[in-house]
């Protein structure tokens, strides 16, 4: 497993410029907020409020969502921070429809590569 710690959003500052200076696109369970950020790689945050539920749902919301987009992430454009933020509605979810909504979110904010249509 290689070590993601450096495309992971971490600092405060980092979190505040993307949610005041970035763009977001939503779905039926997740917000995705993103902006360039001038590196050649993307960053990523994975965040779940106490309006998701109790400890338990928050922390399998994140899960869902780190795993669908592992999947996604090869087509995924470089030069991205992007926070994604569970709604409440992922509770009880199954990666694939995660996966499928998340992709969908991705696509409509232009983020994904042209011609990345695998499953």
């Amino acid at each position: 497993m290689r070590d993601h710690s450096e495309f992971t959003l971490r600092k405060q500052s980092d979190f505040s410029r993307v949610y005041k200076q970035g763009k977001s696109r939503g779905s039926r369970f997740a917000v995705i907020l993103y902006r360039r950020n001038g590196l050649r790689y993307t960053r990523t945050a994975f965040v779940s409020s106490k309006k998701v539920g109790n400890s338990v749902e928050r922390n399998r919301s994140r899960r869902l969502m780190r795993a669908a987009y592992r999947n996604i992430e090869p087509g995924v454009k470089k030069g991205y921070d992007i926070i994604f933020v569970a709604r409440a509605a992922i509770i009880g979810c199954k990666e694939p429809e995660v996966e499928k909504q998340l992709k969908k979110s991705l696509e409509s904010a232009g983020i994904l590569i042209e011609g990345n249509n695998e499953k």
